[in-house]
């Protein structure tokens, strides 16, 4: 089992938090190791073949909140054909400007994630959660992430965000539609623009994390060619 003393939720979220990432082989002695290290905020990710995990977790005060599945695209020949077929609208992507972050936090203040478990959470405010992504970015940002804004007409309709990973593989970790773009059926066009973004760097791989709390863009990404690579279950619990 991994540990990780995530720090940065005390700026965030304003309690001390820790992670317990389960591995594989452990057992259910793991549990009495996470009993006595909880902090304020514990959250337990769990590979899904450990039912008796689950059990134990559940019986000690954890709640489960959401699947993460692990997507992954080879940028292969075949699957880009398929988002060549399935694009639906002219769009285009740019590196974001300062005015253009300033837009997307003013985006994400009026509520544009939604569906995490931190925003619904009823112990935390949606100004926390809000604070959260704009913190996110803005760290990932000054190590070197991209941001791209979608422009469709001169509009901007959505933005990703790529970080560079090891062995030219991209992890696109944040995405999402503006709201007044949100129905207009622009999913698909956001994705396709980070597929063909990746392979104009020649990253030869893309490998990011979605929650099961956001069916839309995992129907899009299966759309396009994305594969499930893995799924853990997530649990929480408030000390």
């Amino acid at each position: 089992m991994k540990v990780i003393d995530a720090f940065w939720e005390k700026r965030n979220l304003g309690v001390d938090t820790v992670e317990f990432n389960i591995e594989n082989n452990d057992t259910e002695e793991v549990i009495n190791d996470i009993l006595k290290a909880e902090k304020q905020y514990n959250v337990v990710k769990l590979p899904v073949n450990k039912p008796e995990l689950m059990q134990k977790l559940q019986d000690n005060g954890y709640c489960f909140v959401e699947c993460m599945l692990n997507l992954t695209h080879d940028l292969s020949e075949p699957r880009i054909n398929i988002a060549k077929n399935t694009r639906r609208f002219e769009t285009t992507c740019l590196p974001m400007d300062d005015k253009d972050v300033a837009e997307l936090f003013k985006e994400i203040d009026n509520g544009m994630f939604n569906s995490d478990r931190v925003y619904n959470d009823s112990f935390f405010s949606k100004e926390a959660a809000a604070l959260r992504y704009k913190n996110w970015i803005s760290d990932e940002m000054e190590k070197g992430s991209v941001a791209y804004k979608v422009v469709f007409r001169n509009a901007t309709v959505g933005f990703f965000i790529l970080k560079k990973m090891e062995k030219h593989i991209a992890n696109p970790f944040l995405i999402g539609i503006y709201k007044k773009y949100s129905n207009g059926g622009f999913g698909i066009s956001l994705a396709y623009n980070i597929l063909f973004e990746c392979l104009n760097q020649g990253i030869k791989k893309i490998s990011g994390y979605v929650s099961s709390n956001n069916p839309a863009i995992i129907r899009v990404d299966e759309l396009l060619g994305y594969a499930v690579n893995h799924v853990e279950y997530v649990f929480i619990k408030h000390k």
